[in-house]
């Protein structure tokens, strides 16, 4: 893409380790990537191109952050499928994180043996359950008793785009088709005007009253009608290509560019509240996008990642929704309080940056240098459009505390001990800890209070691994990890008593400590704010008294409430009383009775005395109403039906599992779906025209008339560790398996004794 854009003048290889996306040493040696990159470039004729702001993301299941991150600000998406494997189970994963965004699939690898256009193609209809349509086809020459993918058939424009093979620049244009792509046009075009026409009245107009020979449909009224369809998300336009031979690139480019929402056709649109948690309007101006609390001035964005660079500092990557955002304004930060001015703002090319002067909405740009070096990942910032600094009138309209709901950081399962190899390094060790948990949120430090221990906790095992190098060979730090292990937690199950702490003059702060629910029902008269993960929150109750309004002029409610969640975080670092495990899922309530002086300027007495209060709270809850809790992971088994037997026989016998269902490929989903939805998806995809795949004659992704079954389990993740060896054995290397987060369960007292015993 970045090559035929012009934005780079050599085509980067993964094999090779060059690829522009791709720059970290870790990413280059591997020849995966790790963390996602960003990159504007413009596509389209010279007097009418649309920039378009690509964010490349990891497929690795232990990265799955840097997707979920990504997918907040983002108006569209392209899935790359393998020909040759088709929809994996990591597919069905992220298409369901990705839920409401527009789509489209790219069945790249056709050059691969094996490869099969219709068989994954089947497999997005059936599996991900969506409409699709064929923009392009895979178009293939003989040669002897092999068939050559040459180029695709484009189906709006009745051409075939034959590449060549030795120069990326070149391709020919042929109109003048032979009967038998004539047929596969055909029946392409078909089949695409009979979808939309299931969605667009204005082309069933159009067929009505013009013409009713799907043939002669102009492209421009085919192109309209799908961009329709697919903001709406009632098609997914599928194209094909192979990267590695420069197949498909241009017309993937010329779709996303026709199909996917600018900034003011998205159809998700964040959710905007304030502090007291009520809702803010939000609509669309198909001019200027976004108009957030009815305020075209206002300029609010989210801040979704951050990094540190040596040459330039902190890099905080911001999504703009609303307004301008312009270098030298003021910013107010209205998750943490603090406002600063904003100095340079760069777009970046993968880890070259180009210095602009303003990011408008829908915009991805960065903040650079010290001033922006105190914003985190899921940071809310609101400045003024047109004026350097209008918090006043901002904070006069309630608009400083706008929040656009947090971006969810999954629960790190593993852990590993971290410490300094002397007590001189202690310091490094924790400026680099600072620096990998500041880029990567997903990677989260626990210190136990008692022992002094520190545990650096990840998503997976590579996810530490790679954590453990960068902090070895990039940051330098003088430490030493140890074994990779499950994290284990411990929770309460049991309400403690109410703790008051009272100081003079007039402080007055009651907490109490309650078991957390997995899932929380909605309460009206309650904010609950998350501590950071581990499904812990610090709840307060709303005033009874509606006319009750904050009568602190020193001291900003953002500023008593960060407070109050500060001292959560530092009380909760304390383990748990039965195997001194981390506190998961820990509800710390501030009673509505809470009084401060009303001239309070600073918050050093709420830090000590709302601590002081917890602390006590947590002691009084007695040793028997501790309990461990360990991950369970939702995990997706695919093995060939001879094989069943054996590998269930190891997940309910050895590994404890639950089997929650056992069906055919074909049937399986993860959407969420109903049984009927399930049917009428493979329905359509049985019914729909598919051209005949010429490489998949032998091919490896299915074997004759085996059948695959796929498991749906939940398992213990401590029975899952090292599971992939045992999984070949059982299956003689055919069996696959994806796993993910499904919670935290309570650990029965025959595993606990083993648990404890590795600790």
């Amino acid at each position: 893409m970045l090559y035929y854009s012009g934005k780079t003048k050599h085509i980067g290889n993964v094999d090779q380790g060059d690829t522009v996306t791709d720059f970290l040493p870790q990413e280059r040696s591997r020849g995966i990537t790790i963390q996602s990159a960003a990159i504007s470039f413009d596509w389209g004729p010279t007097n009418n191109s649309n920039r378009i702001n690509l964010i490349d993301t990891p497929g690795h299941a232990d990265f799955t952050f840097e997707v979920i991150r990504s997918l907040r600000i983002l108006d569209g998406c392209v899935t790359i499928l393998d020909a040759v494997a088709g929809v994996e189970a990591q597919t069905l994963k992220v298409w369901k994180q990705s839920a409401g965004i527009p789509k489209i699939c790219f069945v790249n690898k056709m050059d691969r043996m094996g490869a099969s256009f219709g068989r994954t193609v089947k497999e997005v209809v059936s599996k991900l359950h969506t409409r699709c349509i064929l923009i392009n086809t895979p178009v293939f020459e003989t040669k002897g008793d092999n068939c050559e993918f040459v180029g695709v058939l484009d189906t709006l424009n009745k051409c075939v785009l034959k590449y060549s093979r030795d120069d990326p620049d070149k391709f020919e244009v042929i109109v003048d088709l032979p009967e038998s792509l004539n047929e596969q046009l055909r029946k392409s075009r078909e089949d695409l005007v009979e979808t939309l026409s299931g969605y667009d009245t204005d082309l069933v107009e159009y067929i009505l009253e013009v013409t009713d020979d799907f043939m002669e449909i102009p492209a421009d009224i085919l192109n309209n009608s799908i961009r329709k369809a697919t903001l709406a998300n009632y098609v997914t336009p599928i194209l094909c290509g192979a990267s590695f031979k420069n197949i498909g690139v241009q017309p993937l480019l010329d779709a996303i560019s026709l199909y996917l929402p600018s900034p003011v056709e998205t159809p998700k649109q964040p959710k905007i509240t304030r502090t007291d948690g009520k809702n803010v309007p939000v609509r669309m101006d198909p001019n200027k996008g976004l108009i957030i609390n009815n305020n075209g001035n206002l300029c609010v964005s989210l801040a979704f990642k951050v990094i540190t660079d040596p040459i330039r500092g902190t890099m905080v990557f911001v999504r703009v929704y609303s307004g301008t955002l312009k270098s030298g304004n003021t910013v107010y930060n209205s998750t943490t309080g603090e406002k600063f001015k904003i100095g340079k703002l760069v777009v970046m090319h993968a880890n070259v940056p180009e210095e602009t002067n303003d990011l408008k909405a829908g915009q991805i740009g960065v903040l650079t240098g010290t001033s922006a070096a105190s914003v985190k990942t899921g940071d809310t910032l609101v400045t003024h459009s047109i004026k350097k600094d209008a918090l006043k009138s901002f904070k006069q309209s309630g608009e400083l505390n706008l929040r656009i709901n947090e971006i969810e950081i999954p629960p790190p399962v593993f852990s590993a001990a971290i410490e300094p190899k002397t007590l001189g390094n202690k310091n490094q060790m924790e400026q680099a800890l600072q620096q990998i948990t500041t880029e990567d949120p997903s990677l989260k430090i626990t210190r136990d209070e008692e022992t002094g221990q520190t545990l650096l906790n990840g998503m997976g095992e590579l996810h530490l691994e790679i954590a453990r190098d960068r902090l070895l060979n990039d940051l330098n730090a003088q430490i030493n990890i140890g074994k990779v292990m499950v994290s284990y937690k411990e929770t309460i199950n049991k309400k403690s008593e109410v703790i008051t702490k009272t100081q003079e003059p007039a402080y007055k702060l009651s907490m109490s400590v309650e078991p957390s629910p997995q899932e929380r029902n909605n309460n009206d008269d309650e904010i609950w704010y998350s501590l950071g993960g581990d499904n812990n929150y610090f709840i307060m109750n709303k005033p009874k008294d509606k006319d009750k309004e904050w009568i602190y002029q020193t001291l900003s409610q953002t500023s008593f409430v960060n407070a109050l969640i500060s001292s959560c975080i530092v009380a909760l670092q304390r383990g748990g009383k039965t195997a001194n495990f981390p506190l998961h899922s820990i509800g710390i309530r501030l009673l509505n009775d809470w009084e401060l002086p009303i001239d309070v300027s600073d918050v050093s007495t709420i830090l000590s005395l709302s601590r002081s209060a917890i602390c006590s709270a947590l002691d009084s809850i007695d040793k028997s109403s501790f309990a461990v809790l360990e991950p369970l992971m939702a995990v997706k088994i695919s093995v060939l039906e001879q094989d069943l037997g054996n590998v269930v026989q190891d997940l309910t016998g050895a590994r404890k599992a639950q089997i929650l269902s056992i069906e055919d490929e074909n049937g399986a989903t993860d959407s969420g779906d109903s049984n009927d939805d399930v049917l009428i998806f493979q329905d359509i995809a049985n019914k729909m025209y598919l051209p005949l795949d010429h490489t998949n004659k032998n091919s490896p992704a299915k074997i004759g008339a085996d059948i695959i079954k796929v498991i749906d389990a939940l398992v213990p993740l401590g029975e899952m560790v090292a599971y992939m060896n045992r999984l070949r054995s059982l299956t003689q290397g055919r069996g696959s398996f994806v796993m993910e987060y499904h919670g935290m369960e309570k650990v029965s007292d025959d595993r606990l004794a083993c648990i404890l015993e590795d600790y």
